[in-house]
């Protein structure tokens, strides 16, 4: 996998040594990360050791079923063909169409989870007012090391820095700080997967920043 691998679900970068699963999509291989890999399946992707792709929908057999049955010449009988039936309905008409399931409901992923919880929070309030003073921060979202309920919610500007977490596994525990510096080098580097932003009100939302971080992880300018 190479160093820019990303999940086909939630976008974020694949970190090194993380472990990944290759799931199978109508369209092709899809590499998911551990905490997306329920989200996968639901969307009807199927993990690479089961051997085979998801099935084309049904109604792509139908229509090559139909397409075949017309190209067969039919076979001579002995007697005349009854009188043709009255024409066939149209299809597109009310009621004609085959019903098709209710879509499923969107369901969040871990990483977007943590963020809706962060934003609502006191600590939420706190890069808000940050951020009208020193401008808009490099954020990054991220598992804790060794807790796989934990969410780890890191935000930088050029002379400090603070890391929250989220823990997803009790919904009723308020976000927490864990730690706080003045130099971005003092984070880890999975710290500086910066794979999320913030808006001018601070809230902070998933996906690559404006400007993209520099190659040792750090953000551009810093």
């Amino acid at each position: 996998m190479g160093p820019d691998e990303s999940c086909a679900v939630c976008g974020r970068t694949i970190l090194a040594g993380e472990h990944v699963r290759v799931h199978l999509a109508p369209e092709g291989r899809r590499a998911v990360c551990e905490l997306c890999g329920a989200r996968a399946e639901r969307l009807g992707w199927r993990p690479e050791e089961n051997g085979e792709a998801p099935p084309s929908p049904p109604g792509a057999r139908r229509g090559r079923l139909s397409g075949l049955l017309r190209r067969q010449k039919p076979q001579a009988s002995p007697e005349p063909p009854p009188p043709p039936d009255d024409p066939s309905p149209d299809p597109a008409a009310p009621g004609m169409r085959p019903d098709r399931p209710a879509p499923e409901p969107f369901s969040a992923s871990p990483f977007e989870r943590a963020v809706q919880r962060f934003n609502a929070s006191e600590a939420g309030r706190t890069v808000a007012g940050l951020a009208r003073t020193l401008g808009t921060p490099w954020v990054s979202v991220g598992a804790s090391a060794g807790t796989p309920s934990e969410i780890r919610i890191t935000v930088a500007w050029e002379l400090s820095w603070y890391q929250w977490g989220v823990d997803l596994g009790d919904e009723l525990r308020p976000v927490f700080q864990l730690d706080k510096g003045l130099e971005v080098s003092q984070l880890d580097s999975a710290a500086r997967q910066w794979n999320a932003s913030a808006l001018g009100d601070g809230t902070i939302v998933l996906g690559a920043p404006a400007q993209g971080p520099a190659p040792d992880g750090e953000p551009v300018g810093l």
